[in-house]
């Protein structure tokens, strides 16, 4: 039996050397390439750092906004103040001292005479007293007691109601007459 030997792989082969000026252009070629990577990543790296420096800056003119909103809320709020400090002087100014109406009132009218309700009209600007007193003589005494206060003015009796003789005289004399009186106070205030 013969054996016969085949070679199935190449044959070595000589390594070829790349001339002078192939080396020079490929050395050329990588060291544009090289330069023009780093230039790359520079421009890169700078934009990256810009940026950066401008998420920075948005974040702190974000952070700005919200005290910017602060300082309109407390400008409104100090706008308000003033108002409020305004209006609140103005309206102790006019408002009406309803204890001095008390006080005349209680001046002026007789023993006898009592109250059941004091209420004001602001617009007719008039007081309406209702009340209860012994006798038509002591109203009468009311009616001129309340003219004679320098505070009062326009005293008028818009209704009053005598009791039934006979009625009063079975009762004992527990039966009043009662009265609606209008005036102006000098008190008053819109």
């Amino acid at each position: 039996m013969e054996i016969i030997d085949i070679n199935l792989l190449p044959g070595r082969k000589r390594k070829k050397h790349l001339r002078k000026e192939d080396k020079q252009i490929i050395f050329i070629g990588f060291s544009i390439f090289f330069l023009l990577m780093a230039m790359y990543g520079g421009v890169w790296y700078i934009k990256k750092q810009k940026t950066d420096l401008l998420n920075r800056l948005n974040n702190q003119i974000a952070a700005l906004k919200s005290v910017q909103d602060l300082l309109n809320k407390r400008s409104a709020l100090d706008s308000k103040l003033l108002y409020y400090e305004t209006n609140i002087k103005n309206y102790t100014l006019k408002q009406t001292d309803w204890n001095e109406l008390i006080k005349q009132l209680a001046i002026s009218l007789p023993k006898e005479t009592t109250l059941s309700s004091i209420s004001a009209d602001k617009k007719a600007m008039t007081i309406t007293l209702e009340g209860k007193t012994k006798n038509v003589q002591t109203l009468a005494w009311t009616v001129y007691a309340l003219q004679n206060n320098k505070n009062f003015s326009n005293v008028t009796v818009a209704s009053y109601s005598v009791p039934y003789a006979k009625k009063a005289a079975n009762n004992k004399g527990l039966q009043y007459t009662t009265f609606t009186i209008t005036l102006k106070w000098k008190g008053m205030k819109r």
